[in-house]
């Protein structure tokens, strides 16, 4: 499904889904498809799905034209560049 058809069917919500395909520019990983896992109404309950989400699993606001990740690079147990 495509971020665009997201936010049409789902304005002002957020939606925990599961990247399907996505591309790297710069230091973002811009997403081109997701599979959605289920759509949160509620900023609170938005935080506690948070919580659960496994790898690849993310939640976002619709409220937001484009779906980026930003990527942060570690380099050891204390550092991040």
């Amino acid at each position: 499904m495509k971020w665009s058809e997201v936010r049409s069917m789902y304005p002002n919500s957020f939606v925990k889904f599961q990247v399907v395909d996505s591309h790297i520019e710069n230091d973002k990983e811009i997403v081109d498809e997701i599979s959605l896992i289920k759509v949160i109404n509620d900023g609170k309950e938005a935080m506690k799905e948070h919580m659960k989400c496994k790898q690849g699993q993310y939640i976002y606001s619709t409220s937001k034209e484009v779906l980026e990740i930003q990527i942060v690079k570690y380099i050891g147990i204390r550092g991040k560049i």
